[in-house]
């Protein structure tokens, strides 16, 4: 009775772990994580925001700690939950009214059949290197070809 007992409890305090990612095989949408101390978990999968119609794809990264749950308190089918923030990765802001997203790696974003619509009564602010429509450039450095030189402003666009 007391060993059924003791892996109950051993159970139970496995049910919800922090870890923190050793390894990523995005391809597979699995990571290996370590729980302390010089083990590593076996591939488990990590959630992702939506993996419906909607998808949001944003693998962990090593060294980022995450929340795991298992299932029957068993470690080896645990699935990668959530992140929290480290000293490693803080927070990307302090201000409880801000909602931030960074994106290290870029930004592709898909819309199938719709449109893209933006409002901010404060205005939108692009900052880059280049800004394209269509293949063409319409950033700070574009150039409006057949003008002549002077004073005069251009029609505007059409």
């Amino acid at each position: 009775m007391t060993q059924q007992i003791a892996d109950i409890e051993r159970r139970l305090l496995n049910a919800v772990r922090m870890a923190r990612i050793t390894a990523v095989d995005p391809s597979n949408a699995r990571a290996r994580v370590t729980f302390g101390g010089d083990t590593e978990s076996a591939w488990l999968q990590f959630s992702a925001g939506r993996a419906g119609g909607a998808r949001v794809w944003a693998p962990p990264v090593v060294g980022e700690q995450v929340v795991v749950v298992c299932p029957s308190g068993d470690t080896a089918q645990g699935v990668i939950l959530s992140s929290i923030p480290s000293d490693a990765f803080p927070a990307p802001s302090s201000d409880g009214g801000t909602y931030r997203i960074e994106l290290p790696g870029g930004v592709s974003i898909t819309i199938a059949g719709g449109a893209v619509d933006i409002t901010a009564p404060g205005g939108v602010t692009i900052n880059g290197s280049a800004l394209t429509h269509n293949g063409v450039n319409v950033g700070a450095d574009h150039v409006h070809g057949g003008i002549t030189p002077g004073g005069a402003d251009t029609s505007v666009p059409h």
